[in-house]
């Protein structure tokens, strides 16, 4: 399957239409924050003592239910622990393993 100047175009198209949409969600996250009282940058730390008593509970909810997330996905690739018992067949007499 060749790549075409149509499928560009296609991608193209895409793009500006989630470059919009990106601008426009930008946009209406600092109206969010600016409404909360949050700091405009993600990096900076915001101090849980500033937030109001309704704001400061749902930010412990969320961090509570993110850590319960994070151990049961951690917990997910943990290998499966197996019993430290005798291989199957290492009793029988006169067999030969290979």
């Amino acid at each position: 399957m060749a790549y075409t100047e149509q499928d560009m175009q296609k991608q193209m198209e895409q793009f500006a239409a989630l470059k919009e949409e990106f601008s426009r969600l930008e946009v209406q996250e600092k109206a969010l924050r600016e409404q909360a009282g949050l700091p405009e940058q993600c990096g900076e730390k915001t101090d849980m003592n500033k937030l109001s008593p309704e704001l400061r509970r749902q930010a412990e909810e969320a961090m509570a239910e993110a850590k319960r997330a994070g151990e049961a996905r951690a917990a997910q690739s943990r290998p499966v622990r197996t019993s430290s018992g005798p291989l199957p067949g290492a009793g029988r007499r006169g067999v030969v393993r290979l």
